[in-house]
């Protein structure tokens, strides 16, 4: 069997660099693949090589990449599936990382006949930049989730809006998963000041103003740091908040993601302050490294923790219960240590990514052969 690989819009492995996310899709998606098909052909949106990105002899043995570049992407959605017919016609399935990559597949699927398996962990039309972006964002949606053969869905929640449009039995629960042995606890780094780490893409929407907030109201309490792995839109103005208000803040650009387990491990506590998120690898990385977790009750954080047993949650808009959160972990390390432990345990029962990735190879292989 032969295994197509299409990413989101304007998706590639440049793109993912971009955040570090290259390796974890080498490491946890691209190496599993090559070992359980054939052969695999990434279709990129990007003039790229898979060579640029890794030295691994088993993944450059039986993965293809075959670039884009020098079209828009909507408009390079048509072309691929065209540009490259003799290689998708190899394909036994299409596996579409995000639904606003589904249009290639769909094309594909008409014109060949390949099924496709589409992931559908976000609700993207919602954060477009603008209205004409939204519309199309929504239709692509529509398209791929009608054509699609499988939708996988990250939490039981997005899997019920899914189901209400497309029916039940399409719809496949498989959440994110996470590397939980490079992801594990290790011993903490012995410093004065409690760091409050984020790790993710500096940007409206993750709502990073109230950990400059919360860590304002607790400037008296605790000698505080706030550490912000990763780049991103809001980078200046959160800067400038946190010197306004005299918050001790250091920002870490853009970090592959194999280094992430050395900041967590200089963590006292992770926080996730997200106005919308889908089913967050961040914070499930965090969990797993026994990090213990303040989160937004939004969304996939919700699904991820369980409130008092596995982590705290918070309202969006209330940086007082923010700041209440962070406190009970950094004030009672011992209450926090041990919600963390149920946390590391929940995780490696539910989210190893191992066998994860497993389940979603079983459920292409099956599809494939249906098809």
């Amino acid at each position: 069997m032969v295994l197509g690989l299409l990413p989101a819009i304007r998706g590639g492995l440049g793109e993912l660099a971009k955040t570090g996310q290259h390796a974890r899709l080498i490491d946890g998606y691209l190496k599993p693949y090559a070992r359980g098909f054939e052969a695999v052909r990434y279709f990129s949106y990007l003039t790229e090589s898979l060579d640029a990105y890794t030295t691994d002899p088993e993944v450059l043995a039986r993965v293809s990449l075959y670039p884009g570049g020098g079209w828009h992407p909507w408009a390079y959605s048509f072309v691929m599936p065209l540009r490259y017919a003799r290689e998708f016609r190899r394909c036994s399935i299409l596996r579409v990382f995000q639904i606003t990559g589904a249009l290639p597949a769909a094309i594909a699927k008409r014109r060949f006949g390949i099924p496709f398996v589409t992931t559908y962990g976000f609700w993207y039309g919602r954060l477009a930049r603008s209205r004409a972006t939204g519309a199309l964002r929504r239709v692509v949606e529509a398209l791929g989730l009608h054509a699609a053969d499988a939708v996988i869905v990250t939490t039981p929640e997005l899997g019920a809006h899914v189901a209400a449009r497309v029916g039940a039995a399409k719809v496949h629960l498989i959440p994110n998963g996470v590397d939980t042995t490079r992801f594990a606890p290790a011993p903490r780094t012995a410093r004065r000041a409690k760091n409050v780490l984020y790790v993710g893409r500096l940007s409206e929407e993750k709502n990073l103003g109230a950990v400059v907030e919360a860590a304002a109201r607790l400037a008296g309490r605790f000698d505080l740091m706030l550490t912000f792995v990763g780049d991103g839109p809001a980078r200046q103005s959160l800067g400038a908040e946190a010197r306004r208000r005299g918050v001790a803040s250091e920002f870490v650009p853009v970090v592959e993601h194999r280094r992430v387990p050395a900041y967590l491990a200089d963590a006292d506590a992770f926080v996730l302050p997200s106005s919308i998120e889908g089913h967050p690898k961040a914070l499930l990385e965090a969990m797993s490294a026994g990090v213990p977790c303040v989160a937004s009750s939004v969304g996939g954080n919700r699904a991820i923790i369980e409130q008092g047993v596995t982590g705290l949650l918070f309202d969006v808009g209330d940086e007082g219960a923010l700041a209440d959160a962070l406190a009970r972990v950094l004030g009672d390390p011992d209450s926090a240590r041990a919600r963390a432990e149920r946390a590391r345990a929940r995780v490696v029962e539910r989210y190893d990514l191992v066998r994860l990735v497993a389940e979603e190879i079983e459920l292409l292989k099956r599809l494939a052969r249906s098809g």
